[in-house]
């Protein structure tokens, strides 16, 4: 997916994702935050999909969007803000590897990595990446899942943990070029 066309969805997705999050949250405010966290994961994977069906990127969105907000509910330490007072520094906690400029560029080559095992997968095994995406990156229960592919929840578990065994031998494979 193109950038222009990830701007496209959004345009066209944002405020039907956020009214989805308001209907469960009762907050705009949260809403908002629930639908910018939808489409983060979903730009973070923007290269690996391929979504032409509106239909479908609708579905996908606010099936993501319903079960961001009901993890909102459910953890109710989210909706609480913390404050640091003024004699604490907030970089006391940060280790100095998080500030290291090489631990920086070690995460942004993971993340490399991963998308190029995500897209890999997405060509050799396109059923088992799909429903890794929607279990995983955008939290719709095994049951659905299931249900929409016409198998069984075992056998969607099962797929996932093959795949995420897959996918990590992959990542070893690309650690050690």
């Amino acid at each position: 997916m193109r950038n222009g066309n990830f701007n496209e969805i959004y345009q066209k997705y944002h405020r039907f994702s956020v009214n989805s999050a308001r209907k469960i949250v009762k907050d705009e405010m949260l809403a908002e935050d629930i639908s910018q966290e939808v489409f983060y994961h979903l730009y973070e994977i923007r290269d690996t999909l391929e979504l032409t069906n509106d239909r479908m990127i609708k579905s996908l969105i606010f099936m993501a969007t319903v079960n961001k907000a009901k993890d909102y509910i459910k953890k109710s330490w989210k909706r609480h803000e913390y404050c640091v007072s003024e004699d604490e520094s907030p970089m006391d906690d940060i280790s100095e590897e998080i500030i290291n400029v090489e631990n920086i560029m070690i995460r942004k080559e993971e993340t490399e990595y991963k998308k190029r095992v995500l897209a890999k997968l997405r060509h050799r095994n396109p059923m088992n990446y799909e429903i890794l995406i929607k279990t995983v990156y955008f939290g719709l229960s095994p049951d659905s899942v299931a249900e929409e592919y016409g198998i069984t929840r075992n056998n969607v578990n099962n797929r996932i943990l093959r795949t995420r065994k897959w996918m990590k031998k992959e990542l070893e494979k690309l650690r050690k070029m």
